[in-house]
């Protein structure tokens, strides 16, 4: 018998809705029917079923009491998608007009494939605080036979993408495809300002399209040698011997790049990451993909991971490094630091990052590359990897290290180019 996987996603965009009485009108709600490869089926005969419930105990395996169901009949479209109404199909059990929508309540969907005698159920989607919105929770597709699990991401647009589940993990617990346009989601993303670091050439800037920018599906990171006016810049660079420090006024910068922070919006322990992109390349180019915990004011004893950094003038190899207090770049041998070859770093490639309590493990293109055991012996000192971190994403050029055999000004401008973030636990 053939197996199918079924895609779930409740989408909260309600219509006619009467929110001083809690009315509803109808739940717009949309699946995708998938094989078990993950593929959309097309013209599918699928029949769903929605359970209305609510739980009054708090007790973790207390039985949800059945307000109202309901059953539809209907068919996929071209691209696998089934779209319905909660609230319009045929009742099985009460009455969708009558649910008073107080307390813990929750909807449970079963669907079929007829002919198949499997009953698939999904997870349950709770309620938000808002009394009358299915919460807008991924949800967490059924795995294949081969172990895959996929979840299931929507746009601003209701576009529905999958998204493969790592093995291991369970969730998806931060993602962004960057499918819109303009600027990235200033609720995942926030920015560096100006010269920050390692004596490098490039200003940050916050929120110029003309440094980053989301466009066709992906995140632009562009740096520039472009003379650019900044308004109310932060003008600061220490390393500047003749350089006035520390104030703010309009100012013309030579070169401009970003560096995009989930600083204050998303930071997590332990997990793993995974970053697809296209790395810039020319003689002063240093992008990276990096984590910092929130208080980074006493480095290198409060922890830094870099997943990857990549430098202009050594094309062929990526590399991988932790700072701590004992081990840095300064204290050598450094067993917290390697690097490993790469074919053309300009092609796509998924750099992926795992962190777990004992050990820290690097990917490209799910090949394992390295790896760091955490010491039997201990401490804030060798191991500040115990607390939530967040994630940078910045195109340097130029600096101690970016610049260490010259820089190529002409080559700009050059992009680092995204097609997706992924935090999984």
């Amino acid at each position: 018998m053939k197996r199918f996987i079924l895609a779930i996603w409740a989408v909260c965009l309600l219509s006619a809705i009467d929110v001083c009485a809690q009315t509803i009108k109808g739940i717009p709600y949309q699946t995708i029917v998938r094989d078990e490869q993950g593929n959309p089926m097309p013209n599918q005969e699928v029949t769903v079923r929605f359970y209305i419930q609510r739980t009054l105990s708090t007790r973790s395996d207390a039985e949800p009491q059945l307000l109202y169901s309901e059953t539809h009949s209907t068919v996929s479209d071209a691209n696998g998608q089934v779209s319905l109404q909660v609230g319009t199909g045929t009742p099985l059990e009460g009455s969708f007009e009558a649910v008073d929508w107080w307390g813990k309540v929750s909807i449970e969907t079963e669907l079929e494939l007829p002919g198949t005698g499997e009953r698939v159920f999904t997870t349950t989607q709770e309620l938000g605080t808002v009394p009358y919105a299915l919460s807008a929770e991924k949800a967490l597709l059924l795995k294949s036979d081969d172990g895959t699990q996929w979840s299931l991401e929507c746009d601003n647009e209701g576009n529905l993408k999958s998204v493969k589940i790592p093995q291991r993990y369970t969730k998806l617990v931060f993602s962004d495809e960057f499918e819109g346009t303009g600027l990235p989601d200033d609720s995942k993303w926030g920015y560096e300002e100006g010269y920050t670091r390692n004596g490098e050439e490039q200003y940050y800037t916050v929120a110029r399209e003309e440094n980053c920018y989301m466009a066709d599906g992906y995140l632009h990171i562009v740096c520039r040698n472009d003379s650019a006016l900044i308004e109310n810049a932060l003008y600061e660079k220490p390393w500047s011997a003749g350089g006035s420090h520390g104030y703010r006024a309009d100012t013309i910068i030579p070169i401009t790049s970003a560096s995009v922070v989930t600083k204050g919006k998303f930071a997590f322990t332990y997990g793993r990451v995974e970053v697809r992109a296209k790395l810039p390349v020319c003689l002063g180019s240093w992008p990276a993909i990096w984590m910092f915990p929130q208080d980074r004011s006493d480095w290198p004893a409060c922890g830094e991971i870099d997943i990857i950094e990549h430098v202009g003038y050594d094309p062929g190899n990526i590399y991988f490094t932790v700072h701590s207090t004992e081990l840095n770049g300064n204290n050598q041998p450094n067993r917290y630091a390697s690097s490993a070859p790469i074919e053309n770093p300009e092609d796509w490639h998924v750099y992926a990052f795992e962190w777990h309590p004992d050990r820290l493990m690097w990917y490209i293109d799910d090949e394992l590359q390295f790896t760091v055991v955490r010491s039997r012996v201990y401490s804030d000192s060798n191991w500040p990897f115990n607390k939530d971190f967040y994630l940078l994403l910045n195109f340097a050029f130029g600096g101690g290290w970016g610049g260490r055999e010259g820089i190529d000004i002409e080559a700009l401008p050059r992009e680092y180019v995204i097609d997706y973030v992924r935090v999984y636990q």
